[in-house]
Formats: structure tokens, sequence, C-alpha cells
């Protein structure tokens, strides 16, 4: 399985991508773009990390909130 990680966009969207390493987070922390980042969560593909997101955001257990 890969590691999946995800954000909420300033627009609202919700955006997952794969987790390499901890610079994609210094990435997100730079980007005047992300509201608040989750994970890293290990999934089977896009709609299980869509679906990890969502329990996330819903249960506010975030990474960072910038």
């Amino acid at each position: 399985m890969n590691q999946w990680w995800g954000y909420l966009h300033t627009s609202g969207t919700l955006q997952v991508k794969r987790f390499f390493s901890m610079a994609d987070f210094e990435d997100a922390m730079d980007s005047p773009f992300v509201k608040e980042y989750y994970g890293p969560w290990e999934c089977a593909g896009r709609e299980e990390a869509i679906a990890k997101l969502k329990e996330e955001i819903g249960g506010k257990n975030k990474c960072q909130q910038t």
C-alpha cells in the first residue's frame, strides 16, 4: 500500500496526494493555498485517501493549521 496525505484548499476543495517524505508537509506549510493538512495514511488508492481525509476533517485530527 502507498502512503497518502491530504489538505483542505483555501477554495474549500479537498486534495489528496501520494506521501513521499516530510518535505511534502514543508511544501504545504509554505503554500498560500493550503488551509489545513492531514496524514499520512496507508491507503489502497486515491478514493480511499479521500475517504480518510473526509474522516479526519470531520474529527479535526489535523496535523497543522496554517
